[in-house]
C-alpha cells in the first residue's frame, strides 16, 4: 500500500497524519499571504503612477505650448512696504514689493528696471529711483505665479540721492519724511511713508 495512504514509521498513524494537515494548512497560509502581499505592491504602484501623471499635466488655461502664459496687468495687485517706520543714520531702509497674481490661471511676470519701479521723494523732490544708474547691470527677474500666490521683492537703499543722468556729488538725503511709491507693469501701488534720522 502507498506510504500516502498508509505512513511509515515507528510513531502511531494519527500522529502522522496531524503533522501532514498542519503542514497542508502551513502551505495554504503562505499562500494566501503572498498573493496580498503581490496584490497590495501592485495595486499601490498603479495609484501612485496615477497620481504623479495628473500632477504634472497641462490644463487648457497655460496654452497650447503647456507653459503659462505672462501676466495681464489687471489679474496682477502689489503692496510696497518698510522694514522699518523710522531710521537711524546708521541705518538703511530696506523696501518690499510683493506682487500677487489675483487671475484664476498661472502665469509669469518679468520684475526689473523695466517693469517694476520704486522711487523715493522728499515732497515734491525727486531723492532716489530704482531705475536710475544702480540699474543698470540689474538683470530682470522671471517670477511664476500660481493663482492667489505672491512673491516678495526686496530692494535695499543705501540712503544716496540718484538721477536719471547718473550724476555725482548729488547733496545727501537730510533728516526727515520721506515716501516710497513703486509701479508695476504701469500700474501705480499705494505708496508708504518712511523717517530718516
Amino acid at each position: 500500500m502507498s506510504t500516502v495512504l498508509k505512513p511509515v514509521g515507528p510513531q502511531p498513524d494519527r500522529v502522522y497524519w496531524v503533522r501532514r494537515l498542519v503542514a497542508l494548512v502551513l502551505a495554504v497560509l503562505l499562500v494566501v499571504l503572498v498573493s496580498f502581499g503581490v496584490r497590495a505592491l501592485v495595486s499601490g504602484g498603479a495609484e501612485e503612477t496615477a497620481t504623479e501623471g495628473s500632477e504634472g499635466a497641462p490644463t487648457e488655461e497655460d496654452g497650447a505650448s503647456g507653459a503659462p502664459t505672462s501676466c495681464d496687468a489687471g489679474a496682477l495687485t502689489a503692496t510696497l512696504a518698510t522694514d522699518a517706520q523710522s531710521y537711524p543714520a546708521d541705518s538703511a531702509p530696506v523696501l518690499t514689493l510683493t506682487v500677487k497674481n489675483t487671475g484664476e490661471a498661472a502665469c509669469t511676470v518679468e520684475v526689473g528696471p523695466e517693469t517694476a519701479a520704486i522711487t523715493i521723494t522728499s515732497g515734491s523732490d525727486r531723492i532716489w529711483a530704482s531705475t536710475d544708474c544702480e540699474a543698470e547691470g540689474e538683470e530682470s527677474r522671471l517670477l511664476l505665479l500660481d493663482p492667489g500666490a505672491q512673491v516678495p521683492v526686496e530692494q535695499a537703499w543705501s540712503r544716496e540721492r540718484s538721477d536719471e543722468g547718473c550724476t555725482a556729488g548729488l547733496p545727501e538725503p537730510r533728516p526727515g519724511t520721506y515716501t516710497a511709491s513703486a509701479t508695476v507693469l504701469g500700474v501705480e501701488v499705494e505708496p508708504v511713508a518712511f523717517v530718516l534720522e
